[in-house]
């Protein structure tokens, strides 16, 4: 069963582009074979770990959109680190799926957190994969100049996005029929709660009492449900491809509610474009102190959007972007303007 045509999402956000994109195109690839995330094991399913994948996907491309403002060393560590959970995201399900071993999954959850001690200071560990070597290579310089609240957002934002995949793994073959319980979970294993906490990283963080008034919760749900929506929408044919397409948003909404594909594709749609509209109401509501962490999201959104017609991860969507000047002096080919709506990529 296959996703519908090309449309428009609605989008009233403008998307930048971070100037210092190439020079993290070439230091996260660097770093990703470093870490060994090219290693020949992990090039066997799904086949987007291999150099050539890695490239045509495009990572780099997606935090440059999203942390426009960021600079240079920055932008390289907020790569890495998303590079990192993407690793986990592609390959936790076919590796442990492969033998249905939840258990050995949920230890190596366990491990990995050990990487991330509150103090941040490092362990007598030895890393045995590469998102421990991730892990154990980023995590101090990161903690070095952030406060132990921070700290513990950050943490707390990996362990729930590291329990939203260990769900996902239990049930990718025996996938939830509840479109409410599935949008809970889809906060988690989406990793975006992960990419707010980060942001505050480069801008500053947040007061205690911002993050605890609901209008900023809401804000932040807002634009992690906006992001994952549309992913849902945009990777369906991928996700059918990969037999994983039990855990979408769009199947979900099928199965549960009984609807066609075409009508289920508009109700993930119309909920996609109300979470749009909160996060567009969003600086009205927040603390002043957020307003500019409140707009970041949104360019944030933008950008995801434009990342997902641009990169390679998610088949032909991307045939006019990808033929575009690429490398050191290019960045001028993407310069970008205002948009009032982005391709649907099927």
């Amino acid at each position: 069963m296959r996703a519908l045509s090309r449309q428009q999402f609605h989008m009233p956000f403008p998307s930048r582009l971070n100037p210092h994109v190439d020079r993290a195109r070439t230091h996260t690839k660097e770093w990703a074979r470093r870490m060994g995330m090219f290693d020949e094991q992990y090039l066997e399913w799904p086949q987007r770990w291999s150099e050539r994948k890695f490239d045509e996907a495009d990572f780099p491309l997606f935090i440059a959109l999203t942390h426009p403002d960021a600079d240079a060393s920055e932008l390289d560590l907020v790569t890495a680190w998303h590079v990192a959970l993407w690793f986990v995201d592609d390959l936790f399900l076919p590796l442990y799926r492969r033998d249905h071993d939840q258990a050995s999954a949920a230890a190596q959850v366990e491990r990995l957190m050990q990487f991330l001690p509150l103090d941040g200071l490092p362990r007598p560990l030895v890393p045995a994969n590469p998102v421990e070597r991730a892990f154990a290579d980023l995590w101090t310089g990161t903690a070095a100049t952030m406060s132990p609240l921070w700290r513990d957002r950050f943490t707390g934002s990996v362990r729930r996005f590291l329990d939203g995949v260990l769900w996902e793994l239990e049930h990718v073959d025996h996938a939830v029929t509840d479109l409410i319980e599935y949008l809970g979970a889809r906060r988690d294993f989406g990793g975006l709660q992960f990419t707010a906490v980060l942001m505050e990283h480069a801008m500053g963080e947040l007061s205690p009492h911002v993050h605890r008034g609901r209008e900023f919760r809401t804000a932040v749900d807002a634009f992690v449900d906006a992001v994952s929506l549309h992913n849902d929408i945009v990777s369906y044919d991928r996700e059918v491809d990969e037999g994983t397409v039990g855990n979408n948003g769009v199947e979900v909404a099928r199965k549960a509610l009984g609807l066609t594909l075409r009508d289920a594709d508009a109700l993930v749609d119309a909920l996609l474009t109300a979470r749009v509209d909160t996060l567009a109401a969003a600086p009205e509501a927040v603390p002043p102190e957020a307003d500019r962490f409140v707009t970041a999201l949104q360019e944030a959104l933008a950008g995801s959007y434009l990342w997902h017609e641009m990169t390679g991860r998610f088949g032909g969507t991307t045939a006019g972007a990808l033929g575009k000047p690429r490398g050191l002096g290019t960045s001028a080919a993407y310069v970008l303007q205002g948009r009032s709506g982005a391709s649907r990529a099927r």
